[in-house]
């Protein structure tokens, strides 16, 4: 039982290990694009904002250069936060500011990564989310060897010769 357990530990832990290194490889490599989200619409109704490009394969939001409304002016970081997703949430003090002056529509510059179809990044991702997909199965290896190994040890019980 000892090995296996070992075992099952080993390959979790290369699993982990290696999905890790490979994302990291991945956005080591990737190259880092420049998007212009203009005429972003923010109303009060809907207190996020998607970035256009955040459905693109492998997208990740590096960061938001800039945001700027309608009259020039830069908006602070402290009126929104953001996820790698590409999702902008907005402050309800900055929704409510922008819904009395009535300036809703925002031009937004951020940086990000996507997977270009056929490129170096592209493979290390799918490389990744396949080793992904095989370690989701651990669970259920795991489950498989603890059943084996109490069956045996029932069937074992039963199959003795009485008085040995």
């Amino acid at each position: 039982m000892y090995p296996a357990i070992l075992t099952i530990v080993l390959v979790g832990l290369v699993l982990g290990i290696g999905i890790y290194v490979l994302d990291t490889m991945r956005n080591n490599i990737a190259t880092e694009f420049t998007n212009y989200d203009v005429n972003s619409n923010i109303s009060t109704n809907n207190a996020t904002t998607t970035l256009q490009n955040a459905t693109a394969d492998g997208y990740e939001l590096i960061s938001i250069s800039t945001i700027i409304n309608q009259s020039g002016d830069s908006v602070p970081t402290s009126n929104y936060s953001y996820t790698e997703a590409g999702v902008i949430t907005w402050t309800q003090d900055y929704l409510d500011a922008f819904e009395r002056v009535g300036d809703n529509y925002l031009n937004i510059t951020s940086i990000y990564i996507w997977d270009v179809p056929s490129s170096a990044e592209s493979a290390i991702n799918d490389t990744s989310e396949g080793i992904d997909d095989f370690a989701s199965w651990i669970a259920i290896i795991v489950l498989v060897i603890a059943a084996a190994i109490v069956l045996g040890i029932v069937l074992r019980s039963f199959g003795r010769k009485p008085g040995v």
